[in-house]
């Protein structure tokens, strides 16, 4: 499994901006990640940014292109996606740790196919390469803990962060847990898989905790480099020929309504509510 974070280059929290990447890439040194992936959007970066951009490529991790800004989601101009992902080429180039790999998430959602496969031509043409990283049951829970964390801090109230750890980290390893288990009983073994994390302040504190439990549960961590380079992940059969965003969805095409985030947004407050309310009393109030 490797690991990919997004929502990066978030600004200063309960942690100056800097300071939570430098304690991230500590971190991440510490349990023994040989490589991480950060989804790049590049709008608005400043100065402060490409210092993090290259903290995070001088040690060796890898930077993907996420397009230039959020809004290019919600266009219908093929042209607005080219310009956006050729903007953030330009930005990333100088650094080492990019080599080209695009993550768009409209190539895999369930917009317009004349889009979806004239981008993939686009990127092909030009000598792209894919990226792609798995939905699963709980993805953006850990960014609602963090929400959570940075309200009780800004309060000044007290965290329980032993508490507060484990459950996050039950949280994400058991829903990873039941994403490898629906993955093998399509394809009858475990494949290769991409946790994707939100680049925040518990991502920093919890990420050693993390690793050590996906580690107990038999899990092996490796470079993003190489679970791209699985012939599965780029079956032909993927969205696009251009790599699977998670293999269920892409394999199959069937619609998943666990990775429709907001669809199921309150459901999952709810449960992580009442999962918190007895791991970490008084957490939520």
């Amino acid at each position: 499994m490797a690991i990919a974070f997004e929502n990066t280059l978030q600004p200063s929290s309960s942690l100056d901006a800097m300071a939570r990447s430098q304690m991230l890439v500590r971190n991440l040194a510490t349990a023994g990640v040989p490589q991480a992936m950060f989804l790049i959007k590049t709008k608005g970066i400043d100065q402060k940014d490409k210092a993090r951009l290259s903290l995070y490529s001088d040690k060796g991790h890898l930077l993907v292109n996420a397009g230039h800004g959020h809004g290019l989601v919600t266009k219908s101009d093929l042209y607005a996606y080219e310009i956006g992902i050729l903007k953030a080429n330009r930005i990333l180039r100088p650094y080492r740790g990019y080599k080209k790999h695009v993550y768009f998430s409209y190539l895999h959602e369930y917009g317009d196919a004349n889009i979806q496969q004239g981008l993939a031509n686009f990127l092909q043409e030009r000598g792209y390469r894919p990226a792609f990283a798995n939905p699963n049951p709980m993805r953006g829970v850990d960014q609602y803990l963090d929400e959570l964390y940075q309200k009780k801090i800004r309060s000044n109230r007290a965290v329980n962060m032993a508490a507060l750890e484990k459950a996050y980290v039950d949280l994400i390893s058991t829903s990873l847990a039941q994403e490898d288990a629906l993955a093998f009983n399509l394809l009858g073994y475990s494949p290769k898989q991409v946790l994707v994390l939100q680049e925040n302040d518990l991502a920093a504190y919890f990420i050693v905790a993390l690793v050590d439990q996906l580690i107990a549960q038999g899990w092996k961590i490796i470079p993003p480099e190489s679970v791209f380079n699985d012939p599965l992940a780029n079956n032909p059969v993927a969205a696009n020929r251009w790599g699977a965003n998670g293999y269920i969805n892409s394999i199959t095409r069937l619609a998943d309504e666990r990775v429709a985030y907001w669809r199921v947004l309150g459901d999952r407050k709810a449960r992580v509510d009442a999962f918190l309310q007895s791991k970490v009393p008084g957490f939520i109030e």
